[in-house]
């Protein structure tokens, strides 16, 4: 972790938990704060900490120094203010800690799943910069003394060849100018959010997008439910953890819907889009018997559990197709080669 600029879910798990602990044996929280930020091994986790007892010993509020922090979620720091508010700071960190944990686990099953495919490119990139840089430079004036007309398969390799060695700078610093420009494009508000719309109607990647949307929001709504935080508390911090703009605003929508007297799953109903039948129907059915909280929970279960599946499902899906990418990518080299060398043994005889 040292060596990065993020402090990890599973750091902030670990924690909280240590915290949790210190808590119940009566430990003051400048203590707490300096007892931690010696076992944990992240250098900006330590600095936080540092900051995080000066503060308080100033009289800033524990949560506070959290919420204004941009290493830690906004759900972070309020499942701390709903426990120091009500007195049971140690009872609300294990419900982060829940939460936490169905983070950490959703976030390992996404990671987990993506490996394999980031693998076989990363290699796909290295085969190609090889051959590119090292194997076919050699080739060239053999082929050059071979006196023959080359394919035109031999000829586009050969050229694309030449073109990245003689341009290597220009072609590396246009691709730097393309990724700040995709970078630059995705801090414009207006093009983050018409993408956040977009990316939900693609086959596939909309699926999953839509369903870890879902997995966060009733993790979240479950668990602070639990904390004892107001109903459009709870939705205003959900809101801000929710990354996907289309929810974002159908959130906004539902809380002034119920302020005005809604149930949250007739609220929730106007969105069939986002929010599929299932959800609403449990929903309803958690409002009618008094088990609102219990049907978030099964929820959050229900749809990690489909994150799961989906996610496995990635590598057998991806395979083939960079399989077969990479399948031709070598046939179009090893023809490239091997036809020059095939008109020269065939003018032999």
């Amino acid at each position: 972790m040292g060596i990065t600029n993020k402090i990890t879910t599973q750091e902030k798990k670990d924690f909280v938990k240590t915290w949790a602990l210190l808590i119940k044996t009566g430990n003051p929280i400048n203590e707490t704060l300096e007892i931690l930020s010696k076992q944990i091994r992240s250098p900006i986790f330590k600095e936080t900490l540092r900051k995080a007892k000066e503060r308080t010993e100033k009289g800033t509020p524990i949560h506070q120094v959290f919420e204004e922090n941009p290493h830690f979620e906004k759900a972070f720091a309020s499942f701390i203010r709903a426990g120091e508010e009500s007195g049971s700071l140690s009872k609300t960190l294990q419900h982060l800690i829940d939460w936490l944990e169905r983070k950490n686990n959703l976030e390992k099953d996404i990671s987990s799943a993506t490996l394999y495919p980031k693998i076989i490119i990363i290699f796909a990139f290295l085969l190609g910069g090889g051959l590119t840089f090292f194997v076919l430079p050699k080739l060239t004036p053999i082929f050059a003394s071979l006196g023959i007309n080359l394919p035109l398969v031999s000829r586009i390799l050969l050229s694309s060849s030449q073109f990245i060695q003689n341009n290597g700078v220009v072609v590396v610093i246009g691709f730097l100018f393309f990724i700040l420009f995709i970078y630059l494009l995705s801090k414009i508000k207006k093009i983050r959010d018409s993408f956040d719309y977009f990316v939900l109607k693609i086959p596939v990647v909309g699926e999953l997008v839509s369903l870890y949307q879902l997995t966060i929001i009733s993790q979240l709504i479950s668990t602070l439910f639990e904390s004892g935080l107001m109903v459009t508390e709870i939705i205003d911090i959900t809101i801000e953890s929710t990354s996907n703009k289309a929810y974002k605003d159908s959130l906004e929508e539902v809380k002034e819907k119920i302020i005005k007297g809604d149930p949250f799953s007739r609220a929730l109903s106007v969105y069939p889009d986002l929010y599929p039948s299932i959800y609403i129907s449990i929903i309803t059915t958690g409002e009618e018997t008094g088990s609102f909280t219990e049907s978030f929970k099964y929820l959050a279960d229900f749809f990690s559990s489909a994150i799961t599946e989906k996610t496995k499902k990635i590598p057998v899906v991806l395979e083939p197709i960079i399989l077969i990418f990479i399948g031709l990518f070598v046939a179009f080299v090893a023809s490239a080669i091997i036809l020059p060398i095939y008109q020269v043994t065939q003018g032999l005889y």
